[in-house]
């Protein structure tokens, strides 16, 4: 049983396949800082850190701060999921969170880089003909 928030943070972290570091970039802070809500050397975290870590580690953030989970709120909180759409990924999170951080014309540039290497990355998988 997870009885801390140090305890959930952790498990939450470990569990999404992030390191202290990868939480500490995701969210702008300093490692040390991570580390500190893990060890329970800090006395609050500010709230729109905690939220986002929510966020970034999937977690309910009632679950997160309290060890009891609000269901109605934990399905909206995650992403829609059919059979064909698995669930996301600790890098797809990661990811979608740095996206949302961005202005629009800077996503808007990642976006048309990406398109780009996935059609590099489907063209190199095609079949020669010549060969």
């Amino acid at each position: 049983m997870m009885s801390t928030l140090t305890d959930r943070i952790r498990a939450a972290r470990k569990k999404a396949g992030l390191t202290q570091s990868d939480v500490a970039k995701a969210l702008r802070i300093s490692a040390s800082a991570v580390n500190q809500w893990e060890q329970g050397f800090t006395k609050s975290i500010k709230l729109n850190h905690f939220f986002a870590l929510a966020r970034l580690l999937g977690q309910d953030p009632q679950w997160l701060a309290t060890g009891k989970a609000d269901v109605r709120a934990r399905a909206t909180a995650l992403m829609p999921q059919t059979p064909d759409t698995p669930a996301p990924t600790s890098e797809e999170r990661a990811l979608l969170h740095y996206i949302r951080q961005m202005p629009d014309t800077l996503r808007k540039l990642v976006l048309r880089f990406l398109g780009g290497l996935s059609n590099l990355s489907m063209s190199h998988d095609k079949p020669s003909h010549g060969a």
